[in-house]
């Protein structure tokens, strides 16, 4: 059941702020869900009051949730491993990738959406959701939860988990600086020595609900053990010495989460160990607010009341290790509820030709950084590398000499010229801190996530105002973005006056080099340009790549400067294909070009450039 206060709430506000219910309906459907013992949608659906298209609208025009292709990238087998399969199964959610603690799952229907605040307590992290093809989440579902493949995302997870060494990498796809990696123990972190007793309770440590956990036994490891109970004589010093202890022990554990999760009279400490739930202690829910005060403390969030959500973020060095903690808190109806996510530091972020632009495009992106004004938009899929790229740009633009403001969901890279900001959970809207921005004395404002037409309006204004407005946004490519920006309300000339280039990109496998073969190049000859007679090579699996065929990842690029003949076509657009056929007119080398010659040389398959672009229908 949902208690309407996270994603169903947001929701459902939603569509009373487009007119499309009253705030009594919606309070209405709030307590009947809660009377009836199942979620929003539910009692949406049986009283008409809306219908999923109205739904939908809300989800991607108020809220800005993208709608992405599942035949575009392929689940990663930690985010699989994160929902257990009759949790996915029942909610019909597609788990995709995971970052600092929030979990982006798929839905196929949108009244799905209603359930993810369910999903999110049952896996004990946060959740966030993209729309797809309904036949899609579905068909996938059924190839990635049945038993063997359940199985074999485990197996894989598990081997890139932190402190388990492993002889050959078995990831499928390096792409650590598009994704977030799993902080990596291995060999570095001392494991306290486990008891006899200790290593019997790990049988029964993972558990999928709070009723499980409930009923287990902690996990501890020998002298290290954790104990909760020293909180009813703390004070603040003690309570300092205890997050310390804790964190100490989590990365010795090789935790890659912990959680304080509050349940009827008590509170437990758990955290999450390659994928799963390990209860480490519990104790009275009256002593819980002393420790989460003392997490806040640590990230420096002493000032946030606890009936507001807290979102933190702290560089630390614990047992030899550089870690970035990320510590999120919300009030809940049982208590407070601290999730706090331990990352290995980032090193500085990629040049843009090691992400796979192309000399020509680098050049012209570099020369836009550092003389440019208007908005320079990077387009791609959730989980396309748009971030990376992103980052790549600050990074010159700081380099250059320029002032940098960013405004982030999540701060994968520290950039210490670039004045970064957070997003907080329940505080201000990317909105307010854009307008911020505008009022300091910067060169570059840049947006790691454009996500209402509030966005798009003030980016177009600090673009008129002659500074330099670098932004993502989540789209399958620069024409497809566009017209989702227009659909969203931007008005079509003052965006067209504003864009200045763009950036469509789309993450492809590269072809393991130890196991790659020439194949027969009939599905290379119908890449739209391939020359007569093209082969391509693919990988037939081998030790070295998990016998999984590819060995890490890059981006393919498009990149289009703004001409007049663009704004125009921009500025009348009546659907995604005149922007489109305006770029190819201008000489834009399409994305699918760009994979053409990642096929020619080799490096990437003509079947997984079929797998992210769908050149064959």
């Amino acid at each position: 059941m949902s208690p309407a206060s996270g994603i169903s709430r947001r929701v459902l506000d939603g569509l009373v702020e487009a007119g499309l219910m009253t705030a009594e309906q919606a309070g209405s459907v709030v307590d009947a869900a809660r009377s009836a013992g199942t979620h929003e949608g539910a009692i949406l659906m049986e009283r008409a009051y809306v219908s999923p298209f109205d739904v939908m609208s809300v989800l991607e025009h108020e809220m800005g949730v993208p709608q992405v292709d599942l035949a575009s990238y392929a689940p990663e087998d930690d985010a699989i491993a994160l929902v257990p399969a009759p949790v996915a199964r029942e909610f019909r959610v597609l788990p995709l990738f995971e970052i600092e603690g929030m979990l982006t799952v798929a839905v196929g229907d949108p009244m799905d959406v209603f359930a993810l605040d369910t999903v999110a307590e049952r896996i004990g992290l946060e959740v966030e959701a993209v729309l797809a093809d309904p036949v899609s989440v579905d068909n996938a579902l059924g190839q990635y939860y049945t038993d063997a493949a359940v199985a074999q995302h485990a197996d894989s997870a598990a081997a890139q988990a932190p402190g388990v060494p492993a002889d050959v990498d078995t990831e499928v796809v390096e792409a650590s600086d598009f994704f977030e990696e799993p902080l990596d123990q291995t060999a570095a972190v001392p494991v306290a020595p486990v008891d006899e007793a200790a290593s019997s309770r790990a049988a029964v440590a993972i558990s999928e609900t709070m009723e499980q956990m409930a009923a287990e036994s902690a996990v501890q490891s020998g002298p290290a053990a954790i104990d909760l109970d020293v909180l009813a004589v703390a004070d603040t010093r003690k309570v300092a010495v205890l997050v310390a202890d804790i964190l100490d022990h989590a990365v010795a554990r090789g935790a890659s989460r912990i959680h304080l999760l509050p349940y009827k009279d008590d509170f437990f400490l758990v955290y999450r160990v390659r994928g799963s739930l390990e209860k480490i202690a519990s104790a009275p829910l009256s002593l819980q607010n002393g420790l989460v005060d003392g997490f806040k403390q640590y990230a420096h969030l002493g000032g946030v009341p606890a009936t507001r959500p807290a979102l933190g973020r702290v560089r630390t060095h614990i047992a030899d290790k550089d870690l970035v903690l990320t510590i999120s808190v919300v009030p809940t109806i049982a208590g407070q509820r601290l999730v706090v996510s331990l990352a290995a530091f980032k090193a500085e972020p990629r040049g843009l030709e090691e992400l796979g632009v192309s000399e020509a495009e680098a050049r012209a992106l570099r020369a836009m950084v550092e003389r440019g004004r208007g908005i320079l938009l990077v387009c791609a899929p959730v989980a396309g590398g748009a971030s990376a790229t992103y980052y790549a740009l600050l990074a010159h633009a700081a380099g250059a000499g320029k002032t940098v403001y960013s405004v982030e969901q999540s701060i994968e890279h520290e950039i210490p010229a670039v004045a970064q900001v957070m997003i907080e959970p329940g505080g201000l809207s990317s909105a307010a801190y854009i307008a911020a921005g505008m009022r300091q004395d910067t060169d570059v404002i840049a947006v790691d996530g454009l996500r209402s037409v509030e966005d798009v309006h003030l980016a177009v204004e600090a673009a008129g105002m002659g500074k330099l407005v670098v932004a993502t946004f989540a789209a399958a490519d620069i024409a497809s973005g566009i017209w989702r920006m227009l659909d969203l309300g931007a008005e079509p000339h003052s965006l067209a006056a504003a864009l200045t280039l763009a950036v469509g990109q789309r993450l492809v496998r590269l072809n393991c080099p130890n196991c790659s073969v020439e194949t027969d190049g009939v599905l290379a000859s119908r890449i739209p340009g391939a020359p007569a007679g093209l082969r391509d090579r693919a990988g037939s699996g081998c030790p070295n790549c998990g016998k999984s065929g590819f060995r890490g990842a890059i981006a393919i690029h498009e990149v289009l400067p703004f001409t007049e003949p663009v704004r125009a076509a921009v500025g009348r657009a009546t659907g995604v294909s005149d922007i489109s056929a305006a770029a190819t007119a201008a000489g834009m080398r399409p994305l699918a070009a760009a994979g053409l010659l990642r096929v020619k040389n080799g490096e990437v398959s003509a079947e997984e450039l079929n797998r992210v672009l769908r050149f064959t229908g």
